[in-house]
């Protein structure tokens, strides 16, 4: 037999019990004093521990939170300094490299920084961040430690311009390291570096390495300035057509030294 109120439905039941235990709620935090037996059981199990479980887990959330945006900050903050420790490492092996670089005899080695480098398509013009009061004067040797990299076209007080071997005015007088034959240097976006003005039947094979001839008075004698890759010899004409394969890597160059006559 179930006892009913007149006039309540189940529904009214269920919100009567709800308010009537909140109202015990109410009643146990406003006094301050602690309800004993089954009552403060109930209210507790019902109420507080529920919303104690809540507002933990919340609270756990935060402080995961937290502790993921610490650890993505020292993450970045390690990356930055792994990149660093590569680059000093990167400097230190080029700086060991450069102990056993040693300049012409009767020239100095003047290290410059590389403000820009400009081109379209392949870079043909370098601005560094020494000039006139440094001792650097125009058509000047610019090298690198694997070999010749352009020359002085023109000098500022503190800057310079620099016409590397792939500018078409930058020509240079070399030799055969092998055979000593002669020729010219030159460069032409359609047909990269080649070695000009070498006769027909001159002893010219693939792989041979390229160096400056000292003609000229630019660039001292025995620099490298490149290794041959393709030899053609034209019917109908004079010279051999000559493809060579630069000794400086002109899209990553990262270092330039002017030589610099001694005294």
């Amino acid at each position: 037999m179930e006892w009913r109120v007149p006039g309540f439905s189940r529904e009214n039941r269920t919100v009567l019990h709800t308010v009537l235990a909140l109202i015990l709620s109410l009643i146990f935090f406003i006094s301050g004093e602690g309800l004993s037996g089954p009552v403060a059981n109930v209210v507790t199990t019902i109420f507080y521990f529920p919303f104690h479980q809540v507002q933990a887990a919340l609270t756990r959330l935060g402080q995961t939170a937290h502790d993921n945006e610490m650890l993505r900050t020292r993450m970045a903050e390690l990356s930055i300094q792994l990149q660093f420790y590569n680059e000093t490492i990167e400097e230190n092996r080029r700086l060991r490299a450069l102990l056993g670089f040693l300049p012409p005899p009767g020239f100095r080695l003047l290290p410059t920084e590389i403000i820009g480098v400009y081109g379209s398509g392949m870079p043909n013009t370098a601005l560094i961040n020494l000039g006139e009061r440094h001792a650097v004067r125009v058509n000047q040797a610019v090298i690198t430690r694997n070999g010749v990299a352009g020359r002085i076209a023109r000098v500022l007080k503190d800057y310079s311009i620099v016409y590397l071997l792939t500018e078409p005015r930058c020509r240079v007088a070399v030799r055969i390291q092998r055979s000593r034959e002669q020729g010219i240097i030159r460069y032409s976006l359609r047909r990269g570096m080649y070695l000009d003005n070498v006769p027909r039947g001159d002893d010219i094979v693939v792989g041979d390495t390229v160096i400056t001839s000292g003609v000229g008075g630019i660039f001292p004698e025995g620099l490298v300035v490149g290794e041959i890759v393709n030899v053609v010899s034209p019917e109908r004409e004079f010279f051999f057509n000559i493809t060579v394969q630069p000794a400086v890597n002109f899209n990553g160059l990262d270092e330039l030294y002017v030589l610099v006559p001694e005294g």
